[in-house]
């Protein structure tokens, strides 16, 4: 099996005021349609990053978003915490729009948008990522270390969508 291919076009991981924003283009090797039953793997995304630790798919609204719970171990530096993220999430043809449910979550509020577009037997995926927690994080650790952390959470995380599509 060939080496993941991930091309990243642009990747921009800021904080401010603990407000946590990530932006990513880049190019997937492996078709539209197996990333999309990637993405649309929600109990999977544990095996995706290892941050997450469990995924739960608690249900189905009549308009057919879907309601997950995710824990995730969170950790920038020596500081760590267990994170839950519970979040209601829109399936559009090509497009994820998970949105935080905040009254279940350890984040005041949070949007993740995903988009992908089929390029011959490859995929072009933009993902867009922005939240802010409901937990205290020191200044020092959010701006030095957290940005970091995040940004290599999210190419890992990439990477294994690309790996998992093109393994089938």
């Amino acid at each position: 099996m060939p080496l993941a291919a991930l091309e990243v076009g642009s990747l921009d991981v800021r904080v401010v005021d603990h407000r946590y924003h990530v932006q990513l283009e880049a190019v997937v090797d492996a078709p539209a349609a197996a990333v999309a039953r990637v993405l649309t793997d929600y109990t999977g995304y544990a095996a995706l990053d290892p941050a997450v630790r469990s995924v739960d798919v608690l249900g189905r609204t009549a308009s057919g978003q879907v309601l997950l719970r995710t824990h995730i171990r969170a950790c920038a530096a020596v500081f760590c915490r267990n994170v839950v993220r519970t979040e209601m999430v829109t399936e559009e043809g090509g497009r994820l729009v998970a949105e935080v449910v905040p009254a279940a979550s350890d984040l005041r509020r949070g949007v993740t948008r995903t988009q992908w577009r089929e390029e011959g037997d490859r995929t072009r995926v933009w993902y867009q990522s922005d939240f802010e927690t409901a937990f205290w994080v020191p200044e020092v650790i959010a701006r030095r270390f957290a940005a970091g952390s995040l940004r290599e959470s999210v190419l890992r995380l990439w990477q294994s969508v690309e790996e998992r599509a093109r393994d089938g």
